[in-house]
């Protein structure tokens, strides 16, 4: 109910929720709320339903998302699975008995040829995101419209 108490127009509110749930496929989760803000602003959305709507990503749905545009894009991209051994190789790092900056310069080196899992997962996020984007748009728009127009008394 919040979006439809929301200001602007329900073009104005779709197209915020469109981007917040387009940002949400993303494996870029710390920044999510800002990139939801910046793609409804290029889009021309209420930056407030684009902060509501990229919180469709959340602890519960994360590993959901972000397997699904990590096998998407690898699929539509053609690369190979990672070797899980990177992950144990991170986990040692996090926990060893290094200094912060230490951690990042190793993390990163651990990193570096695992890249394509970032490109793999961002890829897929968009392809995943494109359709779910614009169906979150339309289905906002009358969704938007018909509490609003409940709301208002039938003039006679």
């Amino acid at each position: 109910m919040k979006l439809a108490t929301l200001d602007g127009t329900d073009h104005n509110i779709a197209m915020g929720v469109s981007a917040g749930i387009f940002i949400s496929f993303s494996p870029t989760i710390p920044f999510h709320t800002i990139l939801g803000i910046i793609c409804a602003v290029i889009m021309g959305g209420s930056k407030r339903a684009a902060v509501i709507s990229v919180w469709i990503s959340n602890p519960l749905t994360i590993p959901l998302f972000y397997a699904a545009a990590y096998y998407t894009g690898v699929a539509l991209l053609g690369t190979h699975h990672a070797d899980i051994q990177f992950i144990y190789d991170l986990i040692d790092i996090i926990e060893g008995d290094m200094n912060t900056s230490q951690k990042l310069d190793h993390i990163i080196m651990v990193m570096k040829p695992e890249m394509q899992i970032f490109y793999a997962m961002l890829f897929g996020g968009a392809v995943l995101g494109i359709p779910a984007s614009i169906a979150s748009y339309f289905l906002t728009r009358k969704w938007v419209k018909q509490v609003r127009n409940e709301k208002v008394p039938n003039k006679k």
